[in-house]
Formats: structure tokens, sequence, C-alpha cells
């Protein structure tokens, strides 16, 4: 009995003593098991994240510069067509030449006008309808267009007063104030014209046109034509030819075809080589040289692009004597 409470008093002590070293073990244990629990779950830092990079600032494309567009040129509108005045049209129906009126008042100039570049001379001593006249028809000198600003028309000096029968009497002052409007239309235009002056002049011998001259051109454009109305399947001889069959055209183009003649005029003023104007110098001479030789003064002058009406017809002062009247209209 003694024994067994011996023995349970010796395990009351050594639990009194044992119980707070194990308590304390126990304690010990659990903070190390918590330690290392709470060190496996220990959240990493973050890794640093890079400062953010300001995005890329795009290079704008540039805008592509258009082709420029090729260049379309305006399509050109042709000229309205020229209709012939009234007046006109009989004269026509017989000749296709007709380019023209030339008329002053109180004379019997009061006739139409043809040009036949192709053969200047051609109606000559012939009437509008092609049929041998003496007296001729007026005729345009060539190379004639506008801008060139002189329009030089022949005609016969007929003692009759036909023809430019009375253009002689422009070298009398007292005729020429009483006759001072020379009028001039053209197909399309009605221009009045005021006297500039009247003068003498002369051709050289070498530079006429001979009758023999005249039939060989003559005989070169009829045949022309006969092979043309051949080829139609037409035969007509000569005689039969109309104007309207004859080819009496020739084109100039822009060319001056007396260029050479007028450096080489050397003060002799062959004024017949002066119809083509469009040369201020060729333009002030003629002027001058109608100035100097005019046979009084009409008080009227001319400047650059004043266009020029010359009237030349024959004259029996000298031999080959010419008898030159010149108006002008002026631009304003």
């Amino acid at each position: 009995m003694k024994q067994r409470f011996a023995l349970v008093f010796t395990l009351i002590i050594v639990l009194i003593i044992g119980l707070p070293v194990v308590a304390s073990l126990v304690y010990m244990r659990t903070q190390n098991a918590g330690s290392k629990a709470a060190s496996s779950f220990v959240t990493p830092a973050p890794e640093p994240t890079a400062a953010p990079t300001a995005a890329p600032t795009e290079t704008p494309t540039p805008t592509p510069t258009p082709e420029p567009e090729e260049e379309t040129l305006p399509e050109e509108v042709p000229a309205p067509e020229q209709i012939p005045l009234p007046k006109y049209d009989e004269y026509l129906s017989v000749n296709p030449y007709v380019s023209g009126w030339l008329s002053i008042d109180g004379t019997k100039i009061d006739d139409p006008v043809v040009y036949t570049p192709g053969s200047q001379n051609y109606f000559l001593h012939r009437d509008l309808d092609g049929t041998p006249l003496e007296k001729g028809t007026f005729f345009i000198a060539v190379n004639w267009r506008e801008g060139f600003y002189n329009t030089l028309i022949y005609g016969h000096n007929m003692k009759d007063g036909s023809g430019f029968g009375s253009l002689a009497k422009y070298a009398d002052e007292s005729y020429g104030a009483a006759h001072p409007v020379i009028s001039f239309d053209t197909l399309y235009d009605e221009k009045d014209y005021e006297l500039l002056a009247a003068f003498y002049s002369q051709i050289d011998e070498d530079e006429l046109e001979t009758e023999d001259d005249r039939e060989d051109k003559d005989a070169a454009i009829f045949a022309e034509a006969i092979a043309r109305k051949a080829a139609e399947g037409v035969t007509v001889t000569a005689d039969e030819l109309t104007v309207s069959d004859l080819d009496l055209t020739r084109d100039y183009g822009d060319e001056d075809i007396y260029r050479e003649e007028k450096d080489e005029d050397n003060g002799r003023f062959r004024y017949y080589y002066f119809n083509d104007l469009a040369d201020r110098d060729d333009y002030e001479y003629f002027i001058k040289n109608v100035k100097e030789r005019a046979l009084y003064d009409t008080g009227v002058d001319a400047r650059y692009g004043d266009e020029l009406l010359t009237l030349s017809t024959c004259s029996y002062h000298v031999k080959n004597g010419r008898f030159i009247v010149v108006a002008v209209h002026h631009k304003d």
C-alpha cells in the first residue's frame, strides 16, 4: 500500500516537474513549425516593373503628292462660219474669186473685185464671167491676207471713165478734198478709207508681165482644168470651161514673197512690192515714201496697224507710168 502510494506520489512529482518542460518543448516546436510555414508562404516581392516606355511616335506616312493630271487643252472651238454679205450672192454664183467691192461716191468706180493669187493678171482683160473685156475687172495683188495691212488693187485707166478712168482726177487737190472717202468691202465687212495721198510712179520694163507670159500661164491653167475634168469623166475644150472650173488659187502662207525686192529698194520705192506690211519697218518705210511723193498734203496720217488701201492704174506722164492713190482705215 505504502509502495503504491509512494509510486503515485513520485509520478505526480514527475508530472509536476516535467509538465512545464514538456509544454515548453511543445510550444517551441509549434513556433518553429509556424515559422517554417510562414517562410514557405511569403509572397515573393514583385519583379520590378520596367518603366513604361512611351509608345513610339509613328512617323506619319506622307500623303503621296498626286501626279499632276495631264493638262487637257480645251477643245479648239471652230470659228463660226462666215457668210458673205447678201450683195455678193449673184456675183459669187458666176465667179467664186469675187473677194470684195470697191466704190467711190460721185465716180464710175463701183464694181466687184477679184482675188486670183494663182494668176494675178487673169482678169486683166476679162469680165467677171471670164469673157474677153478690154477694161477687165478690178483685181487684188498677190499675197493678200488679213494682218498684212495693205490691199493693193489694180484697174485699167479707161478713156471713157470706166475702170480706173476717173482715178487720175485725184491728182487735183480739190478733187481729193471733194472725194476723201473710198469704200472697200470684203465679202464679210464693209469699210471706209480716208484719202491719205496721191502720187505718180513708174514700173521698170523688166518687171512687167508680157502678153506671151499671160498666154503661157493661161494655157497651163486651161490644160490643168481639162485634165481634172477628164479624170471626172467629162470631156471639155478650153472654150467650154467656166471660171468655176479653173484653179486660180495659191497659198503663200506667211511668206513675204517680195522680201528681197524690199531690201533692194534703195529709195526707188517700188510700191507694188509692199502689199505685205506686217513688218513695222516696212510699214513705216511705205508711209514715209508715200508722204514724200504725195502731190499735196491731205492732213491725214497713218500709224502702224492702220489698214491701207492702195489703188494703182496706168499713167501716161512717162513710159510705164503709174498713178497711185492711198487711203487709210484707222484701227481705232
